[in-house]
């Protein structure tokens, strides 16, 4: 099925339901067994069943099954978080002693994490500044685990070659694992590009209505098992009703991303042409460096760009503070304009020379253009760049 039916449908049997068109919400702590052979029988895996929902929830259930069928995965794990899921992510595949080998141009948070959290458990991180893949390949040793990249990235939206990394890291027996929120699976199929395991912060375009926090790891069956060990111990599931409330948000997740990718787009052109702005960052511009790599990888260029104004990091505030439709806030992802400053928001914790040396600078702002009419966004930030 095309991932526009599967996002109504997958995860939803109303035979199974009484007959109800949308899944029931399983509120509740606490499932009772017939008996102790039952309650056995159940934590031992030998049958189907659910005890607490710590654990297991049939809601929740029901959106991993959606997810995984969107993504074209075996399986999918859903987390209270993104950040969770990418904890739980790498975590299931490291122990101490072990190398991560990362991007350094990642999200703010799982930057964070890996430098504040993964070393104290015996864990080594090792950056990469480059995303080519001859660079990657160059500075991994024998106890490299784990390779670890954001594809496009955020906020400066570069893109890794999957295909050409993933022959390297399987033939050297490494996990290649994929944060995929920006390209998100409408756009972009990390697992068939021959990724291990992906990581998504499904708040954003799975999610889409910024509304829920949610984080969901997808991989082979075989991964997954790992991955929700972790999570069984750690006690990040996701809750019932925001389960819920994500399946019914992901029934318009096709329509929502062919606004992102569309309204995308025709403000990336519109801004890249504007006297005021020095550089746009956009996959699907034929001015970014890696257009034909984004095309051969991914079907969709999604609502996220960043642009360079001319001047100073005042100037950008003063943008960013005089947008009207577009807010001023973090995230991305949703059915409305949000506008920023990486340095004040996605990368405030990250080392000014960090940001730096991966090009992050005080006069970038980052834009997640929504599903409202594009001639309104782009309106409201060509009276914005004029203000300023």
């Amino acid at each position: 099925m095309k991932i526009d039916t599967l996002a109504v449908h997958a995860g939803n049997h109303p035979r199974r339901q009484l007959g109800a068109v949308s899944p029931p919400i399983y509120q509740t702590a606490t499932f009772v067994a017939a008996d102790t052979d039952e309650l056995m029988a159940v934590n031992r895996g030998e049958k189907q069943g659910f005890i607490y929902s710590r654990l297991r929830n049939p809601t929740v259930m029901a959106l991993e099954e959606k997810l995984a069928r969107i993504e074209g995965a075996e399986s999918a794990v859903a987390f209270s978080s993104g950040m969770a899921a990418t904890a739980a992510g790498v975590g299931a595949f490291v122990k101490a002693g072990d190398e991560i080998l990362s991007l350094a141009d990642v999200y703010g948070g799982t930057h964070k994490y890996f430098t504040d959290v993964l070393p104290r458990q015996g864990v080594t991180v090792n950056w990469v500044q480059s995303n080519g893949v001859g660079e990657i390949e160059a500075r991994i040793t024998p106890a490299t685990r784990v390779v670890f990249v954001e594809t496009p990235s955020n906020p400066l939206l570069h893109i890794v070659d999957l295909s050409a990394l993933a022959k390297i890291t399987r033939a050297r027996d490494i996990k290649l694992i994929v944060d995929g929120t920006l390209g998100s699976p409408f756009n972009q199929r990390p697992l068939e590009l021959g990724a291990d395991v992906v990581v998504h912060s499904a708040s954003k375009y799975l999610n889409g209505h910024s509304d829920l926090i949610v984080g969901v790891v997808v991989a082979a069956r075989a991964h997954t098992r790992a991955v929700r060990s972790l999570q069984f111990a750690s006690g990040s599931i996701l809750d019932p009703m925001g389960a819920w409330l994500m399946h019914r948000g992901l029934s318009t997740y096709a329509l929502r991303m062919r606004a992102h990718n569309a309204n995308g787009m025709a403000v990336a052109r519109h801004l890249e042409q504007h006297p005021k702005v020095q550089r746009v960052y956009y996959p699907g511009l034929e001015s970014h460096p890696q257009h034909d790599l984004a095309r051969r990888q991914m079907r969709g260029f999604g609502g996220l760009l960043s642009f360079e104004v001319r001047g100073s990091g005042e100037t950008a505030r003063r943008v960013v503070d005089r947008c009207q439709l577009c807010g001023l806030g973090p995230s991305l992802g949703g059915i409305e304009c949000l506008i920023s400053q990486p340095v004040t928001t996605s990368h405030y914790s990250v080392p000014e020379a960090t940001r730096h040396a991966q090009g992050i600078f005080d006069n970038l702002i980052r834009l997640s253009v929504g599903i409202e009419a594009a001639e309104d966004i782009i309106a409201d930030l060509d009276q914005a760049l004029e203000a300023a």
